[in-house]
């Protein structure tokens, strides 16, 4: 998978809060992470219309 903000390789991380682990997309290169709720909430963001 390529990053969507600098196009660099992602791989997949296991992440742990105090409840429940979960998956996400990590770039080696410039950190971004992605799971399925960030990517939910940026649709739904760019989706809304300001003004």
């Amino acid at each position: 998978m390529q990053c969507p903000r600098c196009r660099g390789r992602m791989f997949v991380e296991k992440f742990y809060d105090f409840v429940r682990s979960f998956d996400a997309w990590k770039c080696t290169c410039c950190g971004e992470l992605l799971d399925s709720t960030i990517v939910v909430n940026r649709a739904r963001s760019n989706n809304t219309h300001l003004g």
